[in-house]
């Protein structure tokens, strides 16, 4: 592919070449390989040179994998394949290797015609990356995806690849064993340079010491809990962030509290606690804070009184170490890694008959925008919707525990990953590294912050729906809006209209979503009142339409940033009164209004899941505990909460009902986007009560 990385390299940054690779079979990784589009029809490819790195890019998208599926077929009239392409009999090849198994086959969900798909990002000089999506299933995620990469063996000298080989080249070596000599060293090397070199990373000191840590001493029997006053300067400790699995650990009551404050017996310990204790007296620390030690689980008020200081202890502590492959304390996180991770070897045949050895292995994080090259900072679109690999990321309360961190270990299925606030470096990857810092690809305001991490956390799952909002508290409570404005229910004053234009993520309109309301307290219009992920639609430069006469919430305890009883805003807006219609087996959801006895055009709008109906439709309210109904028809109200400068369909809105529960007031059902005009300027002014 040398004469197209040529060509590639004359265009400034970020060009992008729009043709699909007509004849790929011919020219696809070969040297001299030129692209042509001769329908002149863009079908998904796109070519760009990342930034800073200079690297040579082509990310090719939506490979159907029927046509890879050809390479293997014969047509019946010639006798010849369908498609006669060696690269997509590789990578038929390795698609059995990975996604072929008792529960689901990548080739039986092609023949069904499932949506599954594959793209490649191709680097010059370094792995091929392939994205897989809907070949693995997950039931929180529509189309869920694995990266796999394509890579050849690193050598001392440099490789060069025969005529005819797939564009790919080396990584580093990834160990058998998480806790080998070989990872304990990458780690040792990853905090040296980061305390040697990384300005940014260097934690200002606050004075903040945990109300209790975890003393380690340079022995077993030096084991306890210690309770460090705030003279103890200088105090440097690693906090644990784990899943518990469903499962009781070691904790802390009232009951052994004097105690394990006198010895902790390190057989009484779980193996990921024991891992973490070892890992931490390898960093040269003597203490390490883990939350069911650290905090007393069966006195309320002081557990809601150590959640609110949660943000300062990720947030001040030197380290934060993740025991991401971990799905239960059981499990230790430094054992030898399930064969799934480590790398499958296959042979391709060029067209000459050079048979060369090809390396594929999982990607232990999923692979950003290649036109972000060497940048992968916080509050990008990746960063809020690439969900991270191991069963510790699917748990709502790990989220804050590793966002907050300055210095985060990550003991991944796949591999060891240090990251800091300069960059992120994993055991088995090759220089230069990506950096972290925030806003190398522009700047994001504090409210666009906020939303991409309400985003990333509600994708993850909580064992207890009181903790929505505790489990997202100590990030709050560390935003700049925490210092200057009002948090409600996850929300903020400042920004509060836009805010309240959340929607749930696709896949989950037909789903009951709301929780019972002696679970969770939060109001309609917060997204804590749904169980789904949330996203927000991006609006530019939105003309609010609708005034907030005031907001409030009344949370439970101590908390500010905690779990809510209450909550209620008052508004000034546009008012439409309307109709909603949805149906659960087509999957449409509808609202329309009456004018002059005629029905206006229907207009699509995102229900926040499965609706039901009120008595004689007078209104609708959201489904919980499993409710269905097939079709819904009831009376609600637009609210026109902004306007975009689009030239059409610019308005943006609720869609409320009337509370079922407080006579009155409204609650939220719904979202919408893409409004036309006549439903907001025909909209009468109304003040509401929304709960």
């Amino acid at each position: 592919m040398a004469s197209f990385f040529d060509k590639v390299n004359n265009f400034a940054k970020g060009a992008r070449f729009t043709a699909e690779p007509y004849g790929h079979e011919n020219t696809f990784g070969r040297a001299a390989a030129r692209w042509n589009d001769p329908e002149g029809k863009p079908e998904g490819l796109r070519a760009s040179i990342a930034k800073s790195s200079g690297v040579a890019t082509l990310v090719l998208s939506d490979v159907s994998t029927k046509k890879l599926l050809e390479s293997r077929q014969t047509d019946k009239l010639t006798g010849l394949p369908k498609r006669n392409c060696r690269y997509c009999r590789l990578l038929c090849t390795i698609f059995d290797a990975f996604f072929i198994d008792e529960w689901m086959s990548w080739i039986t969900e092609t023949e069904n015609a499932m949506p599954i798909s594959v793209g490649l990002m191709i680097r010059e000089g370094l792995p091929l990356i392939i994205n897989c999506w809907a070949f693995t299933y997950d039931k929180h995620i529509l189309h869920p995806r694995v990266d796999l990469e394509l890579y050849i063996e690193s050598g001392p000298y440099p490789t060069t690849l025969p005529a005819g080989a797939p564009s790919m080249g080396p990584t580093g070596a990834r160990a058998e064993t998480a806790g080998s000599d070989s990872c304990m060293r990458f780690i040792h090397e990853c905090i040296r340079q980061c305390c040697a070199e990384h300005q940014l990373c260097r934690t200002q000191t606050t004075g903040f010491v945990p109300t209790r840590l975890i003393y380690l001493g340079k022995s077993d029997r030096e084991l306890k809990i210690c309770e460090p006053s705030s003279t103890h300067q200088g105090i440097m400790w690693a906090s644990l962030s784990h899943c518990w699995g469903g499962s009781q650990p070691c904790k802390l009551q009232r009951a052994n509290l004097t105690m394990l404050k006198q010895h902790i017996n390190i057989s009484d310990l779980p193996a990921t606690f024991c891992d973490a204790i070892k890992v931490t007296r390898q960093l040269g620390l003597e203490y390490i804070w883990i939350d069911s030690l650290c905090i007393v689980q069966d006195d309320k008020a002081h557990w809601e009184a150590e959640a609110a200081r949660m943000g300062m202890v990720y947030s001040q502590a030197f380290v934060a170490i993740c025991a991401a492959s971990s799905p239960n304390p059981e499990t230790p996180f430094l054992g030898r890694r399930d064969e799934d991770w480590l790398p499958k070897r296959f042979h391709f045949e060029t067209e000459q008959g050079v048979s060369m050895p090809v390396l594929v292995r999982q990607r232990h994080l999923l692979a950003a925008p290649l036109e972000q090259g060497l940048y992968e900072p916080p509050f990008t679109s990746a960063w809020a919707s690439l969900k991270p690999i191991g069963p510790l990321y699917t748990r709502g309360w790990c989220f804050q525990e590793t966002f907050l961190a300055s210095r985060t270990l990550r003991f991944t299925p796949g591999a060891v990953i240090f990251e800091c606030k300069s960059h992120r470096r994993s055991e088995d990857q090759l220089p230069p590294f990506p950096s972290t810092v925030p806003g190398t690809l522009g700047e994001v305001n504090d409210a666009e912050q906020w939303r991409m991490i309400v985003k990333a956390y509600t994708q993850r799952q909580l064992t207890y729906v009181s903790d929505k909002l505790p489990a997202i508290g100590g990030a709050a409570s560390n935003m700049p809006q925490a210092r200057r404005s009002v948090y409600l229910a996850g929300l903020w004053r400042e920004s509060l209209l836009i805010d309240l234009m959340w929607q749930v993520m696709p896949g989950g309109t037909h789903l009951a979503l709301a929780y019972p309301r002696t679970e969770q307290a939060a109001p309609s219009w917060s997204w804590a009142s749904v169980n789904r992920g949330v996203t927000w639609n991006p609006l530019k430069n939105p003309q609010p339409l609708t005034h907030v006469l005031g907001a409030e919430t009344t949370v439970k305890g101590v908390n500010p940033y905690g779990e809510v009883a209450a909550g209620c805003i008052c508004v000034e807006g546009p008012v439409k009164h309307c109709y909603i219609s949805t149906s659960y087996h087509e999957n449409e959801q509808w609202v329309y209004y009456i004018k002059d006895g005629s029905q206006s055009k229907k207009q699509h709008f995102r229900t926040d899941g499965q609706l039901m109906p009120g008595e004689n439709g007078a209104f609708a309210r959201r489904a919980q505990n499993g409710e269905q109904m097939s079709e819904v028809h009831a009376a609600a109200v637009f609210l026109c909460v902004a306007r975009t400068p689009w030239t059409n369909y610019n308005y943006v809105g609720l869609i409320l009902s009337s509370s079922p529960k407080v006579a009155g007031c409204m609650e939220r059902v719904g979202s919408m986007t893409n409004v036309p005009g006549d439903w907001c300027e025909d909209g009468a002014m109304t003040n509401l009560m929304i709960i």
